[in-house]
């Protein structure tokens, strides 16, 4: 909840300092942001290592296999570099960078799955 909390705090400072940059010097605004969005993902990283852990417990716990589990975290991962790099581009002005961005995010998602879907089709094929 601290985590949170000192991500919450620094990127409402970030934002309204980038507000008041944005007037005289635009550039300086949407370099604070993305030093902001760094900032804030940095320390949500530090969460990474606790979650890795559990992941793995539930994956030894219930038996499935890392093939299944590994593409879901790669999706997962996919989705929030894909939702910030986005984002910062929406902020800058560009949409249509965000929105080429946003489809390469699906698209390597869509990878990531690849060998899901291989299981799947395979599992599907051996049912008599």
């Amino acid at each position: 909840m601290s985590l949170l909390i000192k991500a919450a705090a620094l990127a409402l400072a970030g934002a309204v300092i980038a507000m008041l940059l944005k007037k005289n010097a635009p550039e300086l605004g949407l370099t604070l942001s993305i030093a902001v969005t760094l900032a804030a993902a940095a320390l949500a990283a530090q969460l990474i290592g606790q979650l890795r852990e559990v992941v793995d417990l539930a994956r030894e716990q219930t038996g499935l296999s890392p093939a299944i589990v590994g593409p879901v975290l790669k999706c997962v991962g996919i989705g929030v570099v894909t939702r910030l790099a986005a984002d910062l581009c929406k902020d800058a002005g560009q949409g249509a960078s965000a929105s080429a961005v946003e489809l390469a995010g699906a698209a390597c998602a869509m990878a990531a799955v690849l060998p899901l879907i291989r299981a799947l089709l395979q599992m599907v094929g051996q049912i008599p």
